[in-house]
């Protein structure tokens, strides 16, 4: 009989990493609200670019008033149309390039915050401030006043519409941001028990700094009370021996 070759050992298996641990539902919350508010604040800026280059009449008597209050005081017949236009667009193009550049700040740091790493304390922050500005822009909204007629009312108002939206999500996602589990998420309130207990600490030793300071005078002025006391006794001895003598 031939001997049946042993079966291989069973391949050891391969423990799977333990899951992403669950968001807390305020921190979803707060997550969708404020990428909403950031999708509606790119929006706006694009619905702002189109209102000022279809608004042209006005953005040309900006560039002329702009290039008038210059140091150098160009007269109103040293300006050309090309100049102005240059100048016109030039501004636009720069205004949009650091709106884009906040908008892509603030997607970073909704990322950063999203994968909770080290950062999220100060990206909470930063949306906080943020969402405190898109708040208060929706007052703006509704006291400022279409200038120009070259452009539709209907514009207007979808922008207007879109700002107060970016607001209103803003500021919910704002109040979900401060709640206790989503500090405990970005490790903010770990760090508040932590100063509290160094506070807690620095309280401590100051306290005991004073009781040694109190001990420390307490034993100088008992050694110089025994002190005067031993040298009373020592002069009290003298005059003994010296009547002593006298006898």
């Amino acid at each position: 009989m031939t001997a049946t070759p042993p079966s291989p050992a069973p391949a050891p298996r391969t423990q799977r990493p333990p899951r992403q641990q669950q968001r807390p539902e305020s921190v979803t919350y707060m997550l969708w609200l404020w990428l909403g508010a950031l999708c509606g604040e790119a929006v706006h800026q694009v619905l702002n670019v189109v209102l000022t280059l279809l608004n042209h009449d006005v953005l040309m008597s900006q560039a002329k008033e702009m290039a008038k209050s210059a140091p150098a005081g160009v007269d109103e017949a040293q300006l050309s149309d090309a100049f102005l236009r240059t100048a016109a667009y030039g501004s636009v193009a720069l205004s949009a390039a650091i709106s884009l550049a906040i908008i892509v700040l603030l997607a970073y740091l909704l990322r950063s915050l999203a994968g909770r790493s080290k950062r999220a304390g100060t990206s909470r922050r930063v949306w906080f401030a943020f969402s405190l500005y898109f708040g208060f822009r929706i007052l703006l909204t509704f006291m400022v006043t279409p200038a120009g007629a070259d452009v539709p009312d209907w514009l207007f108002a979808a922008d207007g519409m879109v700002q107060i939206l970016v607001g209103v999500a803003a500021v919910l996602g704002l109040i979900f941001s401060v709640r206790a589990d989503t500090l405990d998420y970005t490790g903010e309130l770990e760090q508040m028990r932590e100063l509290e207990k160094e506070l807690e600490q620095a309280q401590r030793e100051k306290k005991r700094a004073e009781e040694e300071r109190k001990r420390s005078k307490g034993d100088q002025r008992s050694k110089s009370g025994s002190s005067k006391s031993d040298r009373t006794n020592r002069t009290d001895r003298a005059d003994r021996t010296d009547r002593e003598d006298e006898r």
